[in-house]
């Protein structure tokens, strides 16, 4: 494969976020050849979610395939950044420690390798075996060999999001990370789109998060989820609130406990050892519930029915589960249940059911799905500010892809001609672009033999995560809808980008 990296250029490759179906396991080579030399780098080192799919018995995780850049040769990676949190963008690293492998240094937020802490205490990885961590904010500037990385902020639904503006001799780039545009997010910074309008014209591509294009408009804020909850939560005329959450999804404890100090609830933060991780972290990063609530309502943190009991049966509980417990004595009465992801809570909606106490759910009501991935105004809005890059998807289907691009034309978004696929290699010069390699797929499944994992190759296929995505965005519902959406902007029937300004968070007192 180095044969074909001699000519100058700056490589681009991906070797997991550009799969056939299901989306996980993202992981990015960056490998810039100039007068100055050699240098790569890794975006992120993710685990694929399905990997039991890949059909490799007892099988722990699936992570992709970085090993050629462990290794002595030229192309050894310097540096791996992480853009956030998310065990698809971050988990990978444990696997690789723990098949042996020596990392690079690590570049991410604080967030993040809190998290990270947490999935070395559980991987039980001794401090010698970690790799170096620099911490990194958004403005941050890195120069590693050839390139100059600056760190700048990504609204998504965790703390220390980023995405990496890559500069070298060759091109530069913008990579977006998990990103939408949003500036009204709770104690966490927006997408720092002051910045990159600075950049406008600079920046030669992005590569960017296309997971939500599929969806017109911008991407649900986060105070119109704060909104919906608080007129939900009153609409209810009930006592006890059950509102779930993702563990992994900070923004939505936060909106959730926000809703409840709105309207004087008391609040329960109630699940599961995996929950209170994430609790915990939060509460470690610097927010502090208890200082919230400033003795207006009741915060506690336990399953003590004794406990609960003197919350006067007036409470929120926020937490993982999927059952309705009886420390909450829960009746049709005085319960009601507000469901904020589509599939992950199912069982929880099965005992509700069973209790006969009514409930709502993001079917009913969109705006309670926590987002952090932008629609399709986000990414005309993106195009905007940029000044036309070229752009390169990742974090989507190929199919949707390439139904886009009819529409994509009619609104100027250029795109790579070819469509990325996991382990394609493109070579990036100035605004041009030409894949050079069409290498086949392929995932390391991890197997854990005591304290050692073994790696095995599978090559990439179509997994069950297939019947996730027909259930959500099929092909032929896929091109229908960008169909429409191409009549809608023929027909001037949306609306002018508004000028969208970043400013700095400042907690206020909900409304």
């Amino acid at each position: 494969m180095t044969e074909l990296l001699e000519e100058y250029g700056l490589y681009w490759q991906p070797l997991g976020g550009n799969n056939i179906d299901q989306i996980s396991g993202h992981s990015y080579r960056y490998t810039d050849v100039s007068d100055l030399g050699r240098t790569t780098i890794i975006v992120d080192l993710g685990k694929f979610d399905n990997h039991q799919a890949l059909g490799i018995k007892n099988s722990s995780a699936a992570v992709p395939d970085i090993r050629i850049f462990l290794n002595g040769e030229k192309d050894r990676a310097e540096a791996i950044f992480i853009t956030h949190s998310h065990p698809d963008h971050l988990n990978g690293i444990v696997h690789y420690i723990k098949a042996g492998y020596a990392l690079p240094k690590l570049y991410a937020g604080k967030y993040t390798f809190m998290i990270l802490e947490d999935l070395y205490k559980q991987f039980e990885i001794p401090k010698y075996k970690r790799p170096k961590q620099v911490i990194i904010d958004d403005g941050d500037v890195i120069k590693i060999g050839a390139m100059e990385i600056e760190v700048l902020s990504s609204s998504h639904t965790c703390f220390d999001s980023f995405g990496f503006v890559i500069k070298t001799p060759n091109t530069t780039v913008y990579h977006s990370g998990d990103m939408k545009i949003d500036s009204s997010t709770y104690f966490r910074r927006a997408t720092n789109t002051r910045r990159l309008k600075q950049l406008a014209g600079t920046i030669k591509f992005a590569v960017a998060d296309f997971y939500g294009v599929y969806d017109d408009g911008y991407a649900i804020k986060e105070v119109t989820t704060f909104k919906k909850l608080v007129q939900l939560i009153k609409k209810s005329r009930k006592n006890k609130i059950f509102l779930p959450v993702y563990p992994t999804h900070p923004e939505m404890y936060i909106i959730a406990f926000l809703a409840a100090l709105k309207l004087r609830k008391n609040v329960v933060f109630f699940g599961n050892p995996d929950f209170y991780c994430y609790l915990n972290r939060i509460m470690d990063y610097g927010i502090s519930f208890d200082n919230l609530a400033k003795n207006r309502i009741k915060v506690i943190y336990t399953h003590n029915r004794d406990e609960i009991a003197t919350l006067d049966e007036n409470y929120v509980v926020i937490g993982t589960y999927n059952h309705v417990s009886q420390a909450f004595d829960a009746n049709s009465e005085n319960c009601f249940g507000i469901i904020t992801a589509k599939t992950f809570f199912n069982p929880l909606k099965g005992q509700l059911n069973a209790h006969n106490i009514k409930f709502t759910d993001v079917t009913t009501a969109p705006e309670l799905q926590g987002f952090g991935h932008g629609f399709l105004k986000d990414y005309e809005y993106l195009n905007f500010i940029l000044a036309h890059p070229i752009f390169i998807p990742t974090h989507c289907p190929v199919f949707v892809i390439e139904n886009f691009r009819e529409l994509a034309r009619f609104m100027n978004i250029k795109m790579l001609d070819d469509t990325p696929r996991n382990n394609e290699i493109f070579r990036l010069i100035g605004k041009k672009a030409e894949k050079i390699s069409e290498l086949p797929a392929k995932w390391l499944v991890v197997i854990y033999n005591g304290d050692f994992a073994y790696l095995t190759e599978v090559f990439q296929k179509a997994t069950s995560g297939m019947g996730f995505l027909k259930r959500t965005i099929s092909n032929r519902r896929c091109l229908r809808r960008f169909q429409m959406f191409l009549q809608r902007r023929k027909r001037g029937d949306t609306e002018p980008l508004p000028q969208i300004h970043h400013e700095p968070f400042i907690y206020k007192e909900p409304q």
